[in-house]
């Protein structure tokens, strides 16, 4: 049966007092941030209000998704990265070297220029439907783990006309997501409207949401197990 082989960043097999202190925080060191469980996971977070046990490692908090980076199939086999985090981060500033690494070898196979600006959209929703014919109809609907677009300025009327809005909505809308609206001429402006290149990012790893709540073989049920083989 798999191990877990990585908790919150750290080695079961190396875990330490940092390490202790880390998990007391339920802190991710590649998104430096609290783990979000890998983005899309939610329905392994584990309520510590019902896990008394765990609750004195993490008094301060209430939910906490279950930070495993990574799972040992069998001992001295090569761990198998289970959280999307533990391999790319877009977000967060301070990140491990490994993070570094890949953001850099990122860039250089999508041919992003150096010194320019692009965004980074997380867990971006796509759906949409195009009519076949007179009965039938093709759907598509699915979130990317991550699209990369460059930016530029762009009048917000032709914003609007893009995306079959009206201006006054549309204002409101980039005035929400924190765009940057200037006045030029009479007219008014979205300075940082995304832009081609487009990139697509997606994150394959092994899923951390399933398992069998019969054999106890569910990745929550793993965190607790694993709570009592260290002490």
């Amino acid at each position: 049966m798999s191990k877990i082989f990585e908790l919150y960043g750290y080695r079961l097999d190396c875990w330490d007092e940092k390490a202790e202190e880390n998990l007391s925080r339920a802190w991710c060191p590649f998104m430096n941030a609290e783990c979000d469980g890998g983005g899309n996971r939610f329905q392994s977070a584990i309520d510590l209000n019902k896990t008394p046990e765990l609750k004195t490692k993490l008094p301060n908090k209430d939910i906490i998704q279950v930070g495993v980076c990574s799972l040992q199939p069998h001992p001295n086999e090569q761990p198998w990265i289970v959280c999307p985090r533990r391999l790319l981060s877009l977000k967060g500033g301070s990140l491990s070297d490994k993070q570094s690494f890949v953001r850099r070898h990122l860039s250089d196979i999508s041919e992003l220029e150096a010194g320019q600006k692009y965004f980074a959209w997380s867990e971006v929703k796509i759906k949409t439907q195009v009519a076949v014919g007179e009965d039938d109809a093709k759907s598509f609907d699915y979130t990317f783990d991550y699209i990369l677009s460059g930016v530029q300025k762009k009048k917000l009327e032709d914003v609007a006309r893009i995306v079959g809005l009206t201006p006054t909505v549309v204002r409101r809308l980039a005035t929400e997501n924190g765009f940057t609206l200037a006045s030029r001429n009479s007219e008014i402006w979205i300075d940082d409207f995304p832009t081609d290149p487009l990139i697509i990012i997606e994150i394959m790893t092994s899923s951390t949401s399933g398992g069998n709540k019969r054999n106890r073989t569910q990745i929550a049920m793993a965190l607790r197990r694993c709570h009592f083989e260290r002490r």
